[in-house]
Formats: C-alpha cells, sequence, structure tokens
C-alpha cells in the first residue's frame, strides 16, 4: 500500500468514527449536552475549552474533536492527492468536493446547535456527513481502480 492510499484510509477511519459518534449524539439527545449558545458553547463545551466531567458533554465534545481531527486529515489528504502529478482528475474533484462540503458541514454543526437541534437541520448535517463519506470512498476506489 503506498502513502497516499494509507493517508486515504486514515481519512475514512477518521470520518467513519465521526458519522458514528454523531449518529450516537443525535440518537442519545446529547447535542446540546454543551449548552446552545453559539458562539459562547459552540465550538466550546458549555463556554469551556473541555467538558464537565459528565457523560454527554463528553460524548458531544468527543464528536467536536473528532470533526476537527477528520477536517485536518481530509484536508492534508486533499492537499496530497492536488500536488501529486500521477493523482487522476476523479480523485482530486471528489476530495475537492469534499473538503468544500465538510467545511459547510462545520458551519452547519454551529447552525444546528443554535437552532436547538431542529429534526430537519439535523437530518441535512448527518445526510452531508454520509455525502462526505460516499466521496473518499469513491477517491479510494478510483485510485484503487486506476492504480
Amino acid at each position: 500500500m503506498d502513502k497516499k492510499t494509507g493517508l486515504l484510509i486514515l481519512t475514512l477511519s477518521s470520518l467513519f468514527s465521526l458519522v458514528v459518534v454523531g449518529a450516537y449524539v443525535a440518537a442519545r439527545g446529547y447535542g446540546e449536552a454543551c449548552g446552545s449558545d453559539v458562539p459562547a458553547d459552540w465550538p466550546l463545551c458549555l463556554g469551556n475549552l473541555l467538558p464537565p466531567p459528565q457523560v454527554g458533554p463528553v460524548v458531544e465534545y468527543t464528536h467536536r474533536l473528532l470533526a476537527a481531527l477528520s477536517t485536518l486529515f481530509l484536508a492534508v489528504t486533499a492537499f496530497v492527492f492536488w500536488r501529486d502529478q500521477k493523482a487522476s482528475g476523479p480523485e482530486k474533484r471528489m476530495l475537492g468536493l469534499a473538503v468544500a462540503l465538510l467545511i459547510g458541514q462545520v458551519l452547519l454543526g454551529g447552525v444546528v446547535v443554535a437552532q436547538n437541534l431542529e429534526a430537519g437541520l439535523v437530518a441535512l448535517h448527518q445526510a452531508i456527513a454520509i455525502l462526505i463519506f460516499g466521496l473518499v470512498v469513491a477517491a479510494l476506489a478510483v485510485g484503487g481502480r486506476e492504480g
């Protein structure tokens, strides 16, 4: 396995973890466990850098940390592919679109919190998460097919 493929798999792993923890946050109703006052409680937790030692805030904050980590991994992955002359156009476009969607997704996360977890916004947030994950899976599939 080459380094680019390994980076894609690492990015996919972080995105998968993010989607799973995000679904858990939604299912358990922890979406406001860190508060709902934007910007005081988002991206912070109850106005603090770290959450209090309670399950809800820790789970919600874990989701936020995974979002930050996934954003970093996806940005680095996309950058590596964009700089590589051997990477295919479809890979680059899929990763570029995933990055653009992820930027919007992070902002939408703040709106979801500010709007007190309005169901339509939560559903949109989850749908975009699956779309981002799918784009990265597709980039891996295209790279595997061409490589």
